[in-house]
C-alpha cells in the first residue's frame, strides 16, 4: 500500500505519495523513522527568552548541569555591501529599538528539506518554502521572529530605503491573507520609498513577499515594541507565533544572532550568496544592567541560606556574571551584570528567584508563622454597600455588573462636556478595545446601557440597580490618582406587572423608584427626606435631591427624553443614584424599635393645595410629627385644571392608631383638623375639596 503525508495525518500534503530517502533502514517501523518526541512546555508571560529551543535548552542545561551548544552561524560573503542595496532609518526609537537587514542574492526559491519540515509540523507550522520556513525555523529555534522580503519588488530599481515609523491618516495595506488593512496612526510599519510593504511584527505585506520567482531577498530581523505590536495584533484581530514573541518584550541583542543564523541556513538551503555585512540601525546599544541584592535579603526571601559558592555557581550556570559575591559575610552584597537574553530580571527579589528555583524548593524547612498576624480592619462602606444591595433585591430590583471601562463619547450623554474637560476620565495606556478606554467617572450611563438592552429585547418591565466603583481624578502629589467612590444606581423603566407576571396598562413612574428606595433605606434603619434639584441629563422639575440628616447623599428623578433618546430608550425611566460614603454617617448604630400596636388603625386620605416650591417631603415630615400618626404617603400630585397657576394639590394617605385604645373615625377627624390647621400655618395650605 502506497499513502500520502495527508493520508497518514503527518501533513495537507497529497499530491503523491511517500518518499523516503535512500539510506532509510529497511524494515524500521515507519512509526519509530518519522516520529519524534515533542515537549509541550508551558512558558509564564515574563520569560520571553523561553520562546525557543535554545531558551530551553539553556534553562535544562542549567537545571541538570550541562552545556549549551548552539549551532554554527557561519557563512561565505561575496560581492558589494549590503549597504549599497538597502539603507534603514528608524522614526522613533522607542518604537523600533533596532533593526537589521541583510541582503541574500541569487536564491532559488524551492521546498524545504524534509527534516526542516518535519520540525516545523511537529510545531504545529505549515511548510511553505525555503525561504519562509528558514525564517520560521530560526524564530523557533532561537525565539526571534523574521520577515523575508522579495528585495526586487521592494526596490526595483536602485537602493531599497526601508523605513520604521507609524501610519499616516488615510494609509492602508494587503497583507499577506489577502485583505485590505486600514491603518490608524499608532500602527507600525515597515515602509519603502511607495509606502507600507509590513505591519511590523504582525504580518508581511502581499506587494513585498517572497514567491517561486524571487531572486533577492532582504531579510529583517529586529525588535519592535510590545505594546504597539499587542495594540496592532489587537485591533485587526491578528495573532502570530511573531506577534506572539514581541508582545512579550525581547532583547535587541537577539536581533543579530538570528540574522546570522538564518543568514547561513538561507546560503545553505537555497543557493544564495550573502553580501557582505548588514544594515544594521541601533539608535540606543544594549548595555547589560547590574543588578544586586544583600545576603540579608536573599536569605529572607528564600527562607533558608545558600552558601556562597553555590549561589556563584547558580547565577553563573544561569549566565549572569558575578559582578561582587558577599565574601561569606552576613552583611555582604551580591552583585551581577544581567545576561542580554534575561528581560525579565530588574531587581533583588528577582535573583532571589533564580537561587531558589535551582537551589531546589525541597530545601526549605517547615517553620511556624512568625510574626504577627495582621489584624482584621473593617470596611464599613463594603458592608454597607452589601447590605444596600440585599436590601435593593428585597425591594424587587434585579442586580447587574456591567464594565468599569467606557468611552469619552458614551460619557458625553451624562456628563457635560465642559464637566468632562476637567475632570478628564483616566485613560488605560494599553486598552484592548477602542470601546473600553476610559474609567468611568460615574455608573449612570451604564445603567442606561443595560436598561436599553433589555427593553429592546422585550422586557415588560425593568428594575435594575449596581454597586460598583467609580474613578473620579484627582491631584495628588503632581500624579493623577483615582477618587474610588462607592456608588449605587438603579434604574426603572416599563410596565407595573400583577401578581402573575403578566404587565399592565400603567408604566413605572417616579414613585414606584421612591417606593423602593424608601423601603431599601428604611431597611437600614435610614430616614429620606427629600429636595428640589437640577442635574444633567434629568427631567426638570422631575429630580429629588436624597437627604439624611440635612445632608445630601443622591439623586432620584425622571431621566430626560434627550438622554433617553442618545441610549436608544423610547419610553419614560427614572434613575437613582447614591453616594455610599456620604450615607454611611447616617447609618443608625442602634435601631429603635416600637411594639406593634393590637388595636386597628384608621386610614384617611387627605389633600391639600401649596405653593409649586412646596415639597411633599416637608408635608409628610410635619403630618408624620403628630403622636397618633403611624405614617404617611404620597399617592398623587396634581398639577394645572382648576388649580391657580404656581399652585399644586398633594394626595396623603394617612394612617393614624393608637397603641392603648381602638381609634374612631371621629378620633381621626380631630387629629387631622389639627394636622390640617398645622399645614395652614406652616405653608399655607389649604384643603382640596
Amino acid at each position: 500500500m502506497v499513502l500520502s503525508e495527508m493520508e497518514l495525518g503527518l501533513s495537507q500534503n497529497h499530491e503523491g505519495i511517500i518518499v523516503l530517502p535512500a539510506d532509510a533502514p529497511v524494515g524500521t517501523p515507519l512509526v519509530d523513522y518519522l516520529g519524534d518526541v515533542i515537549l509541550d512546555v508551558h512558558v509564564w508571560p515574563n520569560r520571553a527568552d523561553m520562546m525557543s529551543m535554545t531558551g530551553v535548552a539553556r534553562e535544562v542545561a542549567a537545571i541538570v548541569g550541562g552545556t549549551l551548544t548552539l549551532p554554527d552561524a557561519t557563512y561565505a560573503e561575496s560581492g558589494p555591501a549590503a549597504s549599497e542595496a538597502v539603507s534603514v532609518a528608524i522614526d522613533d526609537p522607542a518604537l523600533c529599538a533596532r533593526y537589521i537587514a541583510t541582503v541574500i542574492e541569487g536564491v532559488t526559491v524551492g521546498p524545504s528539506p524534509e527534516w526542516m519540515q518535519a520540525r516545523l509540523r511537529a510545531a504545529g507550522m505549515r511548510p511553505i518554502n525555503n525561504v519562509v520556513d528558514v525564517t520560521n525555523y530560526v524564530m523557533l529555534e532561537l525565539g526571534q521572529p523574521l520577515h523575508a522580503f522579495d528585495l526586487d519588488r521592494v526596490s526595483p530599481t536602485g537602493k531599497a530605503e526601508v523605513g520604521v515609523r507609524t501610519a499616516k491618516a488615510g494609509e492602508t495595506l494587503r497583507t499577506l491573507d489577502g485583505v485590505d488593512r486600514a491603518l490608524t496612526p499608532d500602527t507600525l510599519l515597515i515602509t519603502d520609498a511607495s509606502g507600507p510593504i509590513a505591519l511590523a511584527g504582525v504580518m508581511g505585506g502581499e506587494s513585498t513577499e517572497v514567491t517561486a520567482g524571487t531572486k533577492r531577498i532582504l531579510l529583517e530581523s529586529a525588535r519592535f515594541d510590545p505594546v504597539s505590536i499587542r495594540r496592532t495584533g489587537t485591533r485587526l484581530a491578528l495573532r502570530s507565533e511573531a506577534s506572539a514573541r514581541f508582545e512579550r518584550g525581547l532583547s535587541p541583542e537577539l536581533a543579530l544572532a538570528a540574522s546570522q543564523r538564518a543568514t547561513q541556513l538561507l546560503v545553505e538551503l537555497s543557493g544564495g550568496t550573502a553580501r557582505p555585512g548588514r544594515v544594521d540601525a541601533y539608535p540606543a546599544p544594549y548595555v547589560a544592567p547590574e543588578v544586586s541584592i544583600t545576603r540579608a535579603r536573599l536569605d529572607t526571601v528564600i527562607g533558608f541560606h545558600v552558601p556562597t559558592r553555590e549561589v556563584e555557581t547558580i547565577l553563573t550556570t544561569l549566565g549572569f556574571d558575578v559582578v561582587q559575591s558577599d565574601g561569606g559575610s552576613a552583611g555582604g552584597i551580591f552583585v551581577v551584570r544581567v545576561p542580554w537574553w534575561r528581560t525579565d530580571i530588574s531587581i533583588p527579589d528577582d535573583l532571589a528567584e533564580e537561587v531558589v528555583r535551582l537551589a531546589g524548593f525541597d530545601r526549605l524547612p517547615a517553620t511556624a508563622i512568625a510574626g504577627a498576624i495582621p489584624a482584621w480592619e473593617p470596611a464599613p462602606v463594603l458592608d454597607l454597600r452589601a447590605r444596600l444591595s440585599d436590601a435593593l433585591v428585597a425591594a424587587g430590583l434585579q442586580e447587574v455588573i456591567s464594565y468599569s471601562l467606557t468611552t469619552n463619547e458614551v460619557l458625553e450623554r451624562v456628563i457635560p462636556r465642559e464637566d468632562l474637560a476637567l475632570i478628564r476620565p483616566l485613560r488605560l495606556k494599553n486598552t484592548q478595545s477602542s470601546d473600553r478606554e476610559l474609567m468611568r467617572p460615574t455608573l449612570r450611563h451604564a445603567l442606561l446601557e443595560t436598561l436599553a438592552r433589555n427593553l429592546n429585547a422585550g422586557a415588560e418591565q425593568v428594575a435594575i440597580f449596581e454597586a460598583a466603583r467609580a474613578f473620579i481624578p484627582r491631584r495628588d502629589e503632581g500624579r493623577v490618582l483615582p477618587d474610588e467612590r462607592e456608588q449605587v444606581v438603579g434604574a426603572f423603566a416599563g410596565f407595573e406587572v400583577d401578581r402573575w407576571g403578566r404587565a399592565t396598562a400603567r408604566r413605572l413612574d417616579f414613585f414606584d423608584a421612591k417606593g423602593a428606595l424608601e423601603a431599601a433605606l428604611g431597611a437600614l434603619g435610614v430616614t429620606t427626606t427629600y429636595a428640589t434639584h437640577e442635574e444633567y441629563g434629568m427631567l426638570p422639575g422631575h429630580v429629588a435631591r436624597l437627604e439624611a440628616g440635612g445632608q445630601p447623599f443622591g439623586i432620584l428623578g425622571e431621566v430626560h427624553p434627550d438622554t433617553l433618546e442618545a441610549f436608544g430608550i423610547d419610553q419614560p425611566a427614572v434613575l437613582f443614584e447614591i453616594d455610599l460614603a456620604l450615607l454611611l454617617p447616617h447609618l443608625p448604630r442602634r435601631r429603635a424599635t416600637r411594639s406593634l400596636s393590637r388595636f386597628p388603625a384608621v386610614t384617611q386620605d387627605l389633600a391639600v393645595v401649596v405653593d409649586d416650591s412646596v415639597t411633599a417631603g416637608a408635608l409628610q415630615a410635619i403630618i408624620e410629627q403628630s403622636s397618633m400618626v403611624v405614617s404617611a404617603s404620597v399617592f398623587d400630585v396634581f398639577k394645572g385644571g382648576r388649580l391657580p397657576a404656581g399652585k399644586k394639590s398633594v394626595a396623603l394617605s394617612i394612617r393614624y392608631q393608637s397603641a392603648d385604645r381602638t381609634l374612631t373615625s371621629d378620633d381621626a377627624n380631630k387629629e387631622q383638623a389639627r394636622i390640617l390647621k398645622r399645614l395652614e400655618r406652616e405653608f399655607g395650605a389649604e384643603q382640596r375639596t
